[in-house]
């Protein structure tokens, strides 16, 4: 029989939802491991994530399976293709911090971390670990990173122990392990229509939406890392109609107008208007007569004033005045455009040559 473009995709999907080793099968290690999260759409359940979290990869923190079946995890993110450096160039200090680049990603900017790989395995893009937001999710709901093959993907203790430090990491106090029995084959939904997803690498600033919400059916191919610094989690009380409208002492009443306030009310805004108007309208006479007396005898004392001025002197006051403010002007635009030459020469040296660090921040 000739296969067809949608018996390929449940193929994939197959071969990316596989479950994953139990933690201590196969030599395996819960801690540090990278793993894969993939679209909504594969899993039975809801992850209470945003959909632009899934299809990427993920850091286990924990070391052993919690009693309700969840793990510890951190995002991780390739920037696009691009390092660190380039992505944070002119960023602060703080924020670059909250980034740890994985081998063979080149070494962090400021405090040169570079996290290490178990077992001599390589990630197919440079990736960076995002240590400032843990999420806890379901360890069923994770997959092997690479489905082609069986190999773990693990950072060495060395760099896990350094990711836990960074981060502030603290392992829950938990009964003993429990052992999660295997899920079962991912629940392919009904393909709904496809809405474009957010580009490699790139910062979602949609607001999150409830986890009841139907998810979008998007091939898990493993082409994009998400970063996401927004939370993920829906807040029934901040969409909820009741709290969008505070109360009022104006709120309608029984025999009030369509506009909710009732006849008092109505007839103390009327009141307050009319006082109002009548206090500017007074206010706008004394002003325009003061002015007019205040004109008057300006008009008057400077006629008396013009009377016995020099013109040729003041005439020669103002030229001298004018000369000098031409010469000022024609000093600082020469100032300018020497700045001006200046800066654009730093700038396409910059672009060219590469700015120092020391310019950096």
């Amino acid at each position: 029989m000739p296969t067809t473009p949608s018996s390929r995709r449940n193929s994939q999907r197959n071969r990316r939802g596989s479950t994953p080793p139990t933690p201590g099968q196969n030599g395996s290690k819960l801690a540090g491991r990278i793993m894969w999260l993939p679209h909504a759409d594969e899993l039975s359940s809801s992850t209470g994530f945003q959909e632009e979290c899934h299809n990427h990869p993920v850091l286990v923190l924990s070391k052993k399976i919690s009693p309700d079946g969840k793990v510890d995890i951190l995002m991780m993110t390739s920037f696009g293709g691009q390092d660190l450096e380039r992505k944070h160039r002119y960023s602060k200090v703080e924020l670059r911090g909250t980034f740890l680049p994985i081998d063979p990603s080149p070494p962090h900017p400021d405090n040169h971390i570079q996290l290490k790989l178990d077992h001599g395995v390589t990630l197919r893009k440079n990736s960076y670990v995002k240590t400032e937001e843990p999420r806890k999710i379901l360890f069923v709901h994770l997959r092997d990173y690479d489905r082609y093959t069986t190999k773990i993907y693990a950072l060495t203790d060395d760099s896990y122990q350094i990711v836990v430090e960074h981060c502030g990491y603290r392992e829950p106090v938990h009964s003993p392990a429990v052992t999660v029995p295997p899920p079962e084959q991912p629940v392919v939904l009904p393909r709904p229509e496809r809405v474009s997803s957010y580009g490699y690498g790139t910062i979602p600033t949609s607001q999150p939406y409830p986890a009841s919400r139907p998810v979008q059916n998007m091939q898990s191919d493993g082409s994009s890392y998400y970063y996401d610094s927004s939370h993920s989690f829906w807040d029934p009380a901040r969409y909820s109609q009741r709290n969008r409208r505070p109360t009022s002492p104006f709120r309608h009443i029984p025999g009030g107008s369509s506009d909710g306030l009732s006849p008092s009310a109505q007839m103390v805004l009327k009141l307050i208007f009319t006082a109002i108007l009548v206090c500017g309208a007074a206010g706008v006479c004394w002003l325009l007569k003061t002015f007019y007396s205040w004109a008057s005898e300006g008009i008057k004392h400077l006629f008396e004033y013009m009377k016995g001025v020099d013109w040729y002197v003041v005439l020669k006051a103002i030229g001298s005045c004018l000369w000098n403010a031409v010469k000022y002007l024609a000093v600082a635009a020469a100032k300018g455009v020497a700045w001006v030459a200046k800066s654009a020469w730093g700038l396409v040296r910059d672009l060219v040559i590469g700015a120092p660090k020391d310019k950096l921040f």
